[in-house]
């Protein structure tokens, strides 16, 4: 028998790393990175982007003065600060679970490292002036942040179940390709925000490229994918998954894209309101979130490590190391 692995200290609560705990911690952490998202839409769409024009103080001040820009601008500093603890945490437990399992340990480390590289891209950001291309990249490596908060949890999730993956060679490269979709569209939309109205503060006027052709491919884009995911949808209720994620993920993602279709649309018959706006972004990283759980699990589904029997303490082990791995 090899010796057991040393778990290494963690600094977190033991609760945290059992896999029952880890799996609950690593929900939370989706939920925060997807919360900073809409929270520095907010910043943009109410121009106050810099109501805080220094960085990483606040008018000079470690509290900013009483005013409606600085106040929302500190409080997305804050919230990003909350956001980066959790992402902390969650891979500090992550190293201490059971079997150490690898993918699970480098995704919670990916999205702590996205989480914590947004300080210095905001200094930047704010020192330029809210160049749009700095300010999409501020949603770029959120959207970095919460895929790899989405794969820990769906590892968290089968550490939790006793399930491994394996890739599924028939749907799993549709779904990839759906993937890489949505994430073309995640980057047109970013460019029609650079070349929109709403620049984050009302001196700055610096826009990049064309509104009307960057919504042109944004919208083509968008239908290029509907189309995509239609045809999994089919695919899934002819032929289910033998994942139990993927039919409620399908069942989710469908009417949460087409509601972000018609807010997409709306906005932009209505003379892009930011209420409107903000709504739509805050969407967009549900949808996010949810495309990637689902191009997960219908491209690599999960199976019970051992079905027909409860695990023994080595199998356990062995579902630690493995699952998630194909």
């Amino acid at each position: 028998m090899p010796a057991p692995t040393a778990v290494p200290r963690t600094f977190v609560p033991r609760a945290l790393s059992t896999r029952t705990g880890f799996a609950a911690l690593a929900l939370v952490n989706v939920v925060a990175l997807w919360f900073i998202i809409p929270s520095g839409g907010l910043v943009r769409l109410t121009k106050s982007g810099l109501g805080c024009p220094d960085w990483p103080l606040c008018n000079g001040g470690v509290i900013p003065e009483a005013g409606y820009h600085s106040v929302i601008e500190y409080s997305n500093r804050v919230a990003s600060a909350l956001v980066m603890l959790t992402a902390i945490v969650t891979w500090l437990a992550s190293r201490g679970l059971e079997g150490r399992p690898r993918h699970v340990r480098r995704a919670a480390l990916t999205a702590m490292t996205a989480s914590m590289a947004q300080v210095p891209l905001g200094g930047v950001t704010v020192m330029l002036d809210l160049h749009p291309l700095m300010v999409g990249a501020h949603f770029l490596l959120s959207i970095v942040a919460l895929t790899a908060a989405v794969i820990t949890l769906l590892g968290a999730r089968d550490l939790r179940d006793l399930r491994r993956r394996a890739a599924d060679l028939r749907r799993g490269p549709l779904a990839w390709i759906a993937l890489a979709v949505l994430l073309v569209v995640v980057v047109s939309g970013i460019l029609v925000t650079a070349a929109g109205p709403h620049s984050g503060d009302p001196e700055v006027l610096t826009r990049f490229g064309h509104l009307e052709e960057a919504a042109w491919v944004h919208v083509r884009t968008v239908f290029g994918l509907l189309v995509l995911i239609v045809t999994l949808a089919v695919w899934q209720w002819r032929e289910p998954s033998r994942d139990p994620l993927a039919a409620p993920l399908t069942m989710a993602f469908l009417p949460v894209f087409i509601v972000q279709i018609a807010l997409g649309e709306i906005q932009y018959r209505t003379g892009l309101p930011w209420q409107i706006i903000a709504v739509h972004v805050s969407v967009a990283g549900v949808v996010w979130a949810l495309g990637v759980a689902l191009a997960w699990v219908l491209a690599r589904p999960s199976v019970p490590l051992h079905p027909s029997r409860a695990a023994t303490p080595d199998e356990t082990r062995d579902a630690a190391e493995h699952a998630g791995v194909g």
